[in-house]
């Protein structure tokens, strides 16, 4: 196969791999945006303020069981004995409360005349009303008491009167929970029941995580047959290396002592094979379609559940499944985002090194390699260019960045799994099952992908870029 047929076999194969990664990584970052948006308004759906921390929820699940107590009540020879006895102690009580009550007031007064009035109410109130003898009678009361319990209609007239007691207990104490985005991710997904929205939304994650995995290997496959082709390809040419002497003038002008010159080595050990420009535009090219899919994509999910919390009430128990207290899922555009929307200098500072070390500094490079190559305007030696193009690896904050996201998954793994372990000793009565669903996402590993194929385009510039010779 001549050098020319060749070329253009390589240049037809990798521009089709270029294709391919192109559509690949274009559905990719679809895929990911629309899970990343589906996670979230799970999550919302599942928070803890819906459930855990939601008063109406608590009130529904105790009044159920305490109606169902109520309903459940019935007397019989053998706990009659003891509910009497428990009723005498209240009645007792409250005849004594009630005494006490009335006399701390009928001695109440800052003046005589109160005084005097206070002891007149007082010997009225002890001639028409005995204690002593009300507390005797305190056993009829009880059996009294016993025999309307007995009464359906009166167990559920106290039913009625013991919910509505906790209702009202409960909106004098504490705030009505915001619905409203919970109801909008229902109606955009017409859902009818909260239940079946988290269900369809599981569903549909499931779905779009199996194709962005499909989708990302299709994506690096063809990357890397890109870059492996380019490294084996033969180049454009081989020239002579222009370090060496080229004519015999140069060569007895260069010749050391006994005469030997440079040019005892072979020619096919001093040739230099360069990359071909359609190459190097591809390689470029492909760069920074990775770094596109690692900046727009989620790098990391931070997730803190509650699987479920079950505790026993009256011999029921009380269960709260999939609550989750905490859930982001950022990308490194949607952390840019975020630090800007506060408006507060020093993390408008953080998203501008973000920006500047993610985004800016990855492209200079990249574009810098694609000026050295082709030396646009004689700008191959300036030492900007050549910083940018061969020497900017070792500098570049990409790797740092990478290690930066690892030590915080690290740190946010560590530190959501002690809380879920303080929360798990609650108690005997509380059952505690919790789930740290901290992890990284494809698009850490597509950026990481990024910074390995920028090192190795660097490397392939650094050793097959046209070499010009120097001069005479």
């Amino acid at each position: 196969m001549s050098a020319r047929l060749q070329r253009i076999s390589v240049t037809l194969v990798s521009a089709v791999l270029l294709i391919g990664a192109m559509l690949s990584t274009a559905q990719l970052i679809r895929e990911l945006r629309t899970l990343q948006l589906t996670q979230v308004q799970r999550a919302e759906l599942q928070d803890v303020k819906y459930g855990l921390l939601n008063a109406d929820v608590w009130v529904r699940q105790i009044s159920a069981i305490l109606a169902e107590q109520i309903e459940q009540f019935e007397l019989t020879e053998q706990n009659r004995p003891q509910i009497k006895r428990n009723l005498e102690v209240v009645l007792d009580r409250m005849l004594s409360e009630v005494e006490q009550v009335l006399r701390r007031r009928n001695a109440a007064g800052d003046s005589w005349v109160d005084r005097l009035q206070g002891s007149l109410r007082q010997g009225v109130q002890d001639w028409l009303v005995d204690f002593d003898q009300l507390r005797a009678r305190v056993p009829r009361y009880a059996d009294a008491v016993l025999k309307e319990l007995d009464r359906p209609e009166n167990r559920r007239e106290i039913q009625r009167q013991l919910l509505q007691a906790i209702k009202q207990a409960s909106a004098a104490t504490f705030t009505e929970v915001d619905r409203s985005l919970q109801h909008q991710i229902e109606q955009a997904h017409g859902c009818a029941t909260t239940a079946d929205c988290i269900e369809r939304l599981g569903q549909a994650a499931s779905t779009h995580q199996a194709q962005a995995q499909v989708n990302a290997l299709w994506t690096l496959g063809c990357l890397s047959l890109l870059f492996l082709l380019a490294w084996l390809a033969p180049g454009l040419h081989s020239s002579p290396d222009p370090r060496l002497p080229q004519t015999q003038s140069e060569r007895k002008d260069r010749a050391g002592p006994g005469g030997q010159t440079p040019t005892a080595m072979t020619l096919s050990t001093a040739r230099h094979r360069e990359l071909a420009p359609e190459s190097m535009l591809m390689l470029s090219a492909a760069t920074l379609l990775l770094l596109a899919a690692g900046v727009m994509t989620p790098m990391i999910e931070v997730e803190a559940r509650i699987d479920e919390l079950s505790l026993s009430l009256l011999g029921q128990p009380v269960v709260f499944t999939d609550q989750v207290l905490y859930f982001q899922s950022k990308s490194i555009l949607d952390l840019v985002q975020v630090l800007t929307a506060t408006g507060t200098a020093d993390l408008i500072l953080v998203a501008a090194l973000v920006v500047l070390f993610s985004l800016i500094f990855p492209t200079a490079k990249i574009l810098a390699s694609l000026i050295y190559y082709t030396n646009l305007k004689g700008w191959r030696s300036r030492a900007l260019v050549r910083f940018f193009a061969l020497r900017s690896g070792k500098w570049s904050m990409a790797d740092v960045l990478v290690v930066a996201i690892l030590m915080a998954y690290i740190g946010f793994d560590g530190l959501i799994s002690s809380q879920l372990a303080a929360l798990s000793g609650l108690g005997r009565q509380v059952d505690l099952l919790s789930t740290n669903g901290t992890s990284l996402q494809l698009g850490f590993f597509l950026f990481l992908a990024f910074v390995i194929a920028s090192l190795f385009l660097s490397a392939l510039l650094e050793a097959r870029a046209p070499q010009s010779r120097p001069p005479q």
